[in-house]
């Protein structure tokens, strides 16, 4: 006998929140490069809710993108408000992945998420600033699921991580240091991390024609970040040898 993976078993729908009480740590260009993740690879149905209060970036990229004809495979929508629960719950018949962008700005927003989430992706630089901010996010997460009944998995995602490989190990010393710092203090860590920062960022922002449609063409590292994010709905099935 050997083993298959069988298809997706995702819940219905798959409802992610990307957070850090921090902005600047990557949440919009995530939200982009993981809504055109599921899109592309699994054709699912996808909607983004920026539910920034102080600046709707993803809000822009989108509105910008669709407005030169590039064929964006998710909807986002704009949503900065507590109720962000609601504007799940009204969508959730119409997609199969709802990717919350909860900012960095109010933590009121972010609490309401939580409880309706199935995973919450907790985004840090190796910035020792951005990584201190991480636990108290997850306390945040924590008082906000209490009394929920609802089972959410907890992931930290390395953003804007420098590389210097030898062996083909990044052994960067700032990238170790602190992913070490959060595996000792309990964490679930991604294998997968995000190292080309500047061209995520300008890929969703720059001037379409000019690289702003890698969003949708191109998912660079976000491919193995999505893969290893639905890794737990996957349930390998024996099949005849």
């Amino acid at each position: 006998m050997t083993n298959s993976v069988a298809p997706l078993e995702l819940p219905e729908p798959l409802v992610i929140t990307l957070g850090n009480l921090k902005g600047g740590v990557g949440k919009t260009t995530s939200a982009f490069f993981l809504a055109s993740y599921f899109a592309q690879v699994h054709e699912r149905r996808v909607l983004v809710i920026d539910a920034d209060p102080l600046s709707q970036t993803g809000y822009s990229w989108y509105r910008r993108l669709t407005a030169a004809g590039v064929g964006v495979p998710f909807q986002l929508i704009a949503f900065p408000s507590r109720h962000v629960h609601d504007c799940v719950a009204d969508n959730a018949k119409s997609f199969d992945v709802v990717i919350i962008d909860a900012g960095g700005e109010s933590a009121e927003i972010f609490k309401a998420a939580i409880p309706v989430s199935d995973e919450l992706i907790l985004l840090t630089s190796v910035s020792p600033s951005e990584v201190k901010r991480v636990p108290s996010t997850y306390r945040a997460a924590e008082e906000a699921a209490a009394g929920s009944g609802r089972e959410i998995r907890v992931r930290v995602l390395m953003t804007k991580v420098p590389v210097t490989m030898k062996k083909g190990v990044n052994v960067s010393t700032e990238y170790r240091s602190q992913r070490g710092n959060l595996e000792d203090a309990g964490y679930d860590v991604f294998g997968s991390y995000l190292s080309a920062w500047k061209w995520y960022r300008e890929a969703a922002d720059g001037e379409v024609g000019e690289g702003a449609e890698n969003p949708i063409e191109d998912l660079g590292e976000y491919r193995q970040v999505g893969d290893e994010l639905v890794s737990p709905y996957r349930a390998a099935v024996e099949v005849p040898a």
